[in-house]
């Protein structure tokens, strides 16, 4: 019971830094040439999704303290195949709905759901990189090696681009 007490502070932590993101990215905007656009570096951007990924890092490891846990689960093995599809769906649904359907009005009048599709997505890359590794290592160890690979893959591709 300690354990989903932990997990639950992990996202509430999780839901407290998306509303100080909202809460200070009003302060963040700057007037350039006549249109408003948000400035940030991409040390604090990568500080953010690293948090972002260090809550499931630690939403997991926690899960794996319990003593029956959802990774004894059968369906792990299929786990890859499952991701690549809700997030082939996914990018196709929020690529539709952006252009053609109503989610850039729901974004308007709601920011916060850029938060909730960030969490989303990001949610989904750690759990298709955590299924891999568990797949070939079923053990603590594939949390810690899942965890590292999702942040040097983030991390190059906040260099790349």
């Amino acid at each position: 019971m300690k354990w989903l007490g932990f997990q639950i502070i992990t996202v509430i932590f999780l839901v407290c830094l998306m509303w100080l993101l909202e809460l200070f990215s009003d302060k963040r905007t700057h007037l350039i040439t006549g249109q408003f656009s948000a400035v940030n570096s991409s040390f604090i951007t990568f500080l953010i999704v690293g948090l972002v990924i260090t809550c499931f890092y630690l939403i997991f490891l926690l899960e794996s303290r319990k003593k029956s846990n959802f990774l004894q689960s059968t369906k792990w093995n299929i786990m890859p195949k499952l991701c690549v599809g809700f997030g082939v769906l996914s990018v196709i649904l929020f690529l539709i709905g952006g252009t053609m359907g109503p989610l850039g009005t729901l974004v308007e009048h709601w920011r916060s759901l850029i938060y909730v599709f960030m969490i989303y997505f990001l949610f989904l890359i750690y759990l298709f990189i955590f299924s891999i590794e568990f797949k070939k290592e079923k053990s603590n160890k594939s949390i810690h090696i899942s965890y590292l690979w999702t942040m040097i893959l983030l991390f190059v591709m906040f260099v790349i681009f």
